[in-house]
């Protein structure tokens, strides 16, 4: 995906999947229930948002191992936005330059 149809899928989007986007963008993998509590939306709300994100393909959806009832949910297929892009600063509030931590409780690898 092109940098150009990129801000225009994400333009396209509602506000809560915007919101739960930049949750995800900024808090790597979280279940529903750490994204609610980051964004104060309804659980419903955000049901709704990560079905909008994985229809447009930016979500990706793991398997939760501390509860196997829930899954953990991350952002993919993300365009990396060069620094000296200057439509960078134009549109900072679509995608920023963040160093993503992930929580190694949250993953197992497969030898």
């Amino acid at each position: 995906m092109t940098d150009e149809n990129f801000r225009k899928v994400i333009e396209g989007l509602p506000p809560s999947a915007k919101l739960v986007f930049k949750v995800l963008e900024y808090g790597g993998l979280l279940t529903q229930k750490e994204i609610a509590e980051e964004s104060y939306l309804p659980p419903r709300t955000i049901r709704y948002a990560l079905g909008r994100l994985k229809d447009e393909g930016f979500l990706q959806e793991r398997f939760y191992f501390k509860d196997a009832r829930q899954s953990l949910y991350g952002l993919q297929n993300i365009p990396e936005i060069s620094i000296g892009d200057n439509r960078m600063n134009e549109r900072s509030d679509l995608h920023a330059n963040v160093i993503r931590v992930s929580k190694p409780e949250y993953e197992m690898t497969v030898a």
